[in-house]
C-alpha cells in the first residue's frame, strides 16, 4: 500500500527547548539538510484557519519550486499529501499556473528549516521569519513526522507521541495551533495578490 498520509505532530519550541532540541538531535540524530522556504498558501482565503479540510499550496525550496496540495483537517495528525515539482524551478510560472486555475490570493510565509531523521522520524525545526524583513524570527516550532498508510497510521501517531513525550516537548493541540497561525499570519506573514503585486519584487525578496 503507498504510504500517501503524513503523519505529524507538531509543538511550540522557546529559545531554552530549541537549544535542548537540536543538542539532542546533533548528537543522536542524523542531520539531512538545512532549508530556505518561501510559500504561498491558496486555503486561508478560501476556507480560513479553523476547520479546513485542505491545504493548497505553492513553494520555493533552495530554488526547487513545488505545487503542494494536502487533504485532511488542517493541524490534524494525519493527512493525504500530493506534490508535483515545477521544472526548471520558476516560481513565476507556478504562480501563474495557479492563478490561471482561480487561486490568484494567498498567504505568505518565509521560513529557514533544519531536518533531522531518528528512529524512522522526520524531525523539522521551523523558524518563522516575517515576510517584510526576512532577517527577522519571529518565533519556532518543530514537526515529527512518519509516511504512513492507512494500516500503519495509529502506530505512528503512537511512535511519535511517545518520542515527544520522552524528550519533554509539548504538542499543539488543534485551538492552539490555529491560534498560533493566527499571530503569525498578523504579525509574521503576508499576503499575495497575483493581479496587484509585483512578482519580481518577491523573487527579489527570498533569494
Amino acid at each position: 500500500m503507498t504510504k500517501n498520509i503524513e503523519v505529524e505532530l507538531r509543538g511550540p519550541l522557546d529559545e531554552d527547548s530549541n537549544k535542548k532540541l537540536i543538542e539532542y538531535l546533533d548528537e543522536s540524530g542524523e542531520f539531512v539538510d538545512e532549508q530556505n522556504r518561501f510559500l504561498v498558501d491558496y486555503s486561508t482565503f478560501l476556507e480560513g484557519v479553523s476547520g479546513r479540510k485542505s491545504d493548497i499550496r505553492a513553494r520555493i525550496t533552495n530554488g526547487e519550486v513545488e505545487l503542494i496540495v494536502k487533504k485532511g483537517t488542517f493541524g490534524g495528525h494525519a493527512r493525504e499529501e500530493v506534490s508535483v515539482f515545477i521544472e526548471g524551478g520558476n516560481l513565476k510560472n507556478a504562480l501563474a499556473f495557479m492563478a490561471m486555475l482561480g487561486y490568484k490570493k494567498g498567504i505568505t510565509a518565509h521560513k529557514s528549516i533544519k531536518k533531522y531523521n531518528i528512529d524512522g522520524i522526520e524531525i523539522t525545526i521551523h523558524e518563522m521569519k516575517k515576510c517584510n524583513n526576512p532577517h527577522q524570527i519571529h518565533s519556532r516550532f518543530f514537526e515529527a513526522e512518519i509516511m504512513a498508510d492507512q494500516n500503519s497510521k495509529q502506530e505512528a501517531i503512537d511512535k511519535i507521541s511517545k518520542f515527544i513525550g520522552e524528550l519533554g516537548l509539548s504538542i499543539f493541540e488543534k485551538e492552539d495551533f490555529y491560534e498560533y497561525i493566527r499571530k503569525l499570519n498578523i504579525e509574521a506573514n503576508g499576503v499575495f495578490d497575483y493581479e496587484k503585486d509585483n512578482l519580481n519584487a518577491i523573487i527579489n525578496l527570498i533569494s
